[in-house]
């Protein structure tokens, strides 16, 4: 299922979606799929109304079919009462049917389904299989399924699969049928003359054998099988008749699809059949979906999920109140007597050596923690759009803190008559420095699912790129190392290249160093989550 998705890439061989291949074209061919994956996982922290506007964006819808689709689902998997609720808070039955649709909002030709009644109470298990049964005439639907009823429910044809070989392909009446209990007749008859009705059933020659099941209420259950595999119902009645046993009830069995299962899978033998030839439809043409479009996506999602939750708040909040205790106090700021923002400044890159870890450990830990990654990364989105629009979400939000500290600059207006060209440059120089201690840190946040060792490894890495221009680790590589080492170790310095642009001097070598240090930490950023979702 993964990797009929795209979010695993085959060893061997190509996967395609009504007529697009998967390797050559993943964002075609993923805009023909809807997909729930195993657990529904979602985003938490967003209310479920959100999840569906996002996702509906991330599909290119837009306007009152944008509108229409999100009304249809929640009308039709019933999530009106939990709209405005986080997903993260809802039961597994509700968020179940969050999964299911979002699977269905933009109506696809293929739709795969994981496991799609796990946690439904029996109502609602009811709705699902008939909303899948009423949509299967103009879909592909693939369910993976333990729940063997839920196969003779809503299944036309079924596989079952053992350490990854087909072991038996057909419909699941055809299967039944090579179930030993394919035909075979169970009566109830009173536990005083079943050892005798046995017997006498065991006599028959259409008879194989009799098998004995608990019965209740003084009663026993006899389950006599077939010899050939044919039909012996007439043969038992009238017999039974004839005897005039007191038969409470009778039936003929159309075969255990669990036996089978447990049959073919312990056997491992893989069927020889020819597979059913795929669609050859050609896929509705839908347009280009710019990266733009993507990445405002999928960044406005991830802001989103930042502000419901606690955690810009208390970041803003922190990062406010030590900006000040560092600028007026260790700063000296008023000592000074100098209408300019140096104190101000001048702590930034130490401030931003721990702020901006706690910042960017959640980018991707919780992606793969949640298990909300394999949503992502199965919509028709590039790998790339997931990632600059993850980063330029907590680039914001970074932003926004830089922002609100505007009243210190208009405090130094107000005192004096400041260089305000001077202190605009230091606010870009700040922002773009922060960028580059955010790419590392979504680097790292893509190399690990758990956000304490994010934390601190995106300290320790940014740690080196701040200190590599201090005096103390020149002056320790000045005693033997070569002039060129001294002078790579300090140009890898976020200090050196934001203390010119901080006292007014924008140049362009400064510039591109944090550029290309983005640059090179975001295309690290997506070899990393490629490699791990691979793994």
């Amino acid at each position: 299922m993964k990797m009929i998705t795209g979010f695993l890439k085959p060893a061997t061989g190509d996967v395609e979606i009504c007529g697009v291949g998967m390797s050559a074209n993943p964002v075609d061919a993923r805009r023909c799929i809807g997909y729930l994956p195993e657990g529904a996982p979602a985003y938490a922290d967003i209310t479920t109304l959100s999840y569906l506007n996002f996702i509906a964006s991330m599909r290119r819808l837009t306007g009152r079919f944008k509108q229409q689709a999100i009304d249809y689902v929640i009308s039709r998997i019933h999530l009106a009462n939990v709209l405005h609720q986080p997903v993260g808070t809802l039961s597994k039955g509700y968020k179940r049917r969050v999964g299911l649709a979002q699977a269905l909002l933009h109506n696809p030709d293929v739709l795969i389904l994981d496991e799609p009644t796990d946690g439904l109470d029996p109502n609602q298990k009811r709705e699902v299989r008939s909303l899948i049964r009423e949509i299967s005439p103009d879909k592909a639907i693939i369910v993976s399924t333990h729940i063997l009823e839920e196969v003779e429910a809503i299944c036309t044809r079924a596989l079952i699969i053992a350490d990854g070989r087909i072991v038996a392909d057909g419909t699941p009446r055809e299967i039944e049928r090579r179930s030993r209990y394919h035909n075979a007749v169970s009566l109830t008859v009173p536990s005083s003359i079943a050892a005798t009705v046995r017997a006498e059933m065991e006599r028959l020659p259409q008879v194989n054998g009799v098998e004995i099941m608990d019965g209740d209420n003084g009663g026993t259950e006899l389950v006599a099988l077939p010899a050939d595999g044919g039909d012996i119902l007439s043969t038992i009645a009238g017999h039974a008749r004839s005897r005039g046993w007191p038969i409470r009830q009778i039936r003929a069995e159309r075969g255990r699809l669990d036996e089978v299962f447990r049959d073919v899978t312990d056997a491992g033998t893989v069927e020889d059949k020819t597979a059913k030839p795929a669609s050859s439809r050609a896929p509705d043409k839908a347009p280009k979906m710019p990266l733009l479009h993507d990445v405002w996506a999928i960044c406005k999602n991830e802001l989103t999920g930042y502000f419901v939750t606690p955690v810009a708040y208390v970041f803003v909040v922190i990062f406010l109140a030590a900006v000040n205790a560092f600028t007026f106090f260790l700063g000296g700021f008023f000592a000074r007597g100098e209408a300019t923002l140096d104190a101000f400044f001048q702590f930034h890159p130490w401030l931003y050596l721990f702020f901006i870890p706690a910042v960017s450990m959640r980018l991707w830990t919780e992606e793969h923690k949640s298990g909300s990654i394999e949503i992502l990364l199965t919509l028709p989105v590039t790998t790339l759009s997931a990632v600059c629009g993850k980063f330029l979400a907590a680039w914001a939000v970074v932003g926004v803190s830089l922002l609100l500290t505007t009243p210190i600059w208009l405090s130094v207006n107000y005192l004096g008559s400041p260089d305000n060209g001077i202190i605009a440059a230091g606010y870009f120089g700040s922002l773009v420095m922060a960028g580059g201690y955010l790419s590392v840190g979504a680097f790292v946040s893509a190399m690990t699912k758990n956000q304490i060792i994010a934390f601190i490894i995106t300290v320790a890495l940014c740690f080196v790129f701040t200190a590599s221009g201090l005096n103390v680790v020149v002056e320790f590589f000045g005693g033997w190392a070569p002039p060129a080492l001294l002078d790579g170790v300090a140009n890898f310095s976020f200090l050196e290249h934001f203390r010119d642009i901080s006292r007014g001097i924008v140049n362009l070598r400064d510039v591109i160093f944090f550029i290309s240090t983005v640059v090179f930490f975001l295309f690290a950023n997506v070899v990393a989550v490629e490699h791990r979702k691979n793994a």
